[in-house]
């Protein structure tokens, strides 16, 4: 009967272990294709560009904007959106992504350059969005 109460008291905890380790495995999966993908316009630092390419770098936009964030980075972006207070107004051409790599670079972006996210993207977040509007 002890042995039972210390399995289920464990329980928790080894999910909670497996959980972070996928977490890690996917954010380092997603900083492989930040790099091949978004590093050009985003920078290396996820500051972007004044003006022209919205910085990822503590913005409020992914915070604030999830579905509207993963929808960008699945099918792309144009029309205006203000990210920390600073209306852009650019495109930003579908990456090409399949919908792991999506998940993953998101997962990387939320917990790169003070940002930071209690709940991970998942696979099944990432299919769930569709193109229904590629603008705001």
């Amino acid at each position: 009967m002890f042995v039972k109460i210390g399995i289920l008291l464990l329980l928790p905890f080894v999910y909670m272990f497996f959980q972070d380790e996928t977490l890690l495995k996917s954010i380092e999966r997603g900083q492989k294709v930040y790099e091949q993908a978004c590093i050009k316009c985003h920078k290396q630092n996820g500051e972007g560009v004044a003006k022209f390419f919205p910085p990822l770098a503590n913005s409020d936009y992914l915070r604030d904007q999830r579905v509207q964030s993963i929808r960008a980075v699945k099918f792309g972006q144009r029309g205006k959106i203000t990210v920390n207070g600073i209306t852009y107004n650019s495109q930003m051409l579908p990456p090409g992504l399949k919908d792991e790599e999506v998940t993953d670079v998101m997962n990387y972006i939320l917990h790169s350059w003070g940002n930071k996210t209690e709940k991970p993207v998942t696979l099944e977040e990432v299919q769930s969005v569709n193109r229904i509007d590629v603008g705001n």
